[in-house]
């Protein structure tokens, strides 16, 4: 019997042909806007602005961490809008695919077709590419989440206790650096080193689901969760075709919002324009395939992966709650989009070997 996906029967060279023309494409592109010799929306944006006037000294008051680096850089001469923005091109196109295939435990030699399926992916997934050509801060912070899981998975599978305690300091350390870029992904990561030990099964997480919607209802209902949908409602002044305009305020109709909000913001499937079909088919596609795969297969969850699914649950509960704006979303949304990248492909890599150990024992 074949158990391998439809994609699996790809030939590897061709993915590897698919790699390199989105490359070219992608390089091609971002010269050509640098350049200005094309026009495109992937320009400079209000926050790029932002960043720019107070790494040079315009603004004085820094609403994150990301300025002052820029600031910092701009000190010691080390600052260049366009040079910052390079250097967000090459996280994007080639630093983050290789650190995500590393994430998943994945290797050219061991597992060519696997490793280039990832590096695939991706590099297709658009979202990151949007924010490349100025010194938006997203790129940035994909690259900082990826290298913090690359501590947490040594900390979760250190077996000496020196090592363990190390790395849980560094951990922490990068999480607070994590929090100081967006307050909510540090808080998610920081309580998601204290949750990974929490064991699923098919049967269990169906009861921690339950359990979860429970905790969510109740945190709303004494009002725990005010600051939050405080927050969303404030995305009502923008109108128009950019928010789903759930109201949160009811708590009996929390839930019901909760799971319409998962669906509009999450797997976009609240479509507003021609835009909204072209991500829902390659971001949201693949990343719901894989999500499904791993939930099938959460038995074969291990500490590392089960940190990547409590962060994905407690960082997607913030804000799927606090924000209405589906632009907001599509970057939102990253962080969980990689976090199931890297599970799906570590869980298939594990059934792999295990199919590769059952056939050795039968010859």
């Amino acid at each position: 019997m074949n158990n391998k996906f439809f994609f699996e029967r790809i030939p590897n060279y061709f993915i590897l042909l698919a790699i390199a023309i989105l490359v070219f494409f992608k390089l091609i592109f971002y010269i050509l806007v640098k350049s200005d010799l094309i026009l495109s929306g992937f320009g400079t944006g209000s926050d790029a602005i932002y960043y720019h006037g107070y790494a040079t000294g315009l603004y004085t008051l820094a609403v994150n961490i990301w300025p002052v680096i820029l600031r910092y850089l701009n000190n010691i001469g080390l600052y260049s809008r366009n040079s910052i923005s390079y250097i967000l091109f090459f996280l994007s196109l080639f630093a983050i695919p290789f650190i995500t295939a590393k994430l998943a435990s994945l290797t050219f030699r061991n597992n060519q077709k696997h490793y280039l399926y990832i590096i695939l992916i991706c590099i297709a997934y658009p979202t990151p590419y949007v924010f490349v050509f100025d010194i938006f801060r997203d790129v940035f912070m994909v690259f900082i989440f990826l290298i913090s899981c690359m501590i947490v998975k040594k900390f979760v599978d250190s077996k000496n206790f020196l090592f363990f305690i190390f790395y849980l300091c560094i951990s922490i350390i990068i999480g607070f650096f994590l929090l100081w870029l967006r307050p909510y992904l540090g808080y998610a990561f920081l309580v998601s080193l204290l949750l990974w030990k929490i064991k699923f099964s098919k049967n269990k997480i169906l009861f921690l689901g339950f359990f979860y919607f429970l905790i969510l209802f109740i945190l709303n209902y004494i009002g725990a969760l005010d600051l939050l949908t405080e927050y969303r409602s404030g995305f009502k002044e923008i109108g128009g075709g950019s928010t789903l305009g759930l109201d949160f305020s009811n708590p009996i109709m929390f839930i019901p919002n909760f799971i319409f909000s998962f669906l509009g913001q999450m797997l976009g499937l609240y479509i507003t324009n021609p835009l909204a079909v072209v991500l829902l088919l390659i971001e949201t596609v693949p990343f719901f395939f894989m999500l499904i795969y791993v939930l099938k297969n959460i038995k074969l969850a291990d500490n590392f992966v089960r940190f990547l699914i409590i962060f994905f649950v407690i960082y997607a509960s913030v804000w799927l709650i606090g924000n209405d704006n589906l632009g907001t979303a599509v970057r939102l949304r990253m962080y969980n989009y990689f976090a199931i990248y890297i599970s799906f492909f570590y869980i298939l890599r594990l059934k792999s070997n295990t199919l590769k150990n059952l056939k050795g024992i039968k010859r």
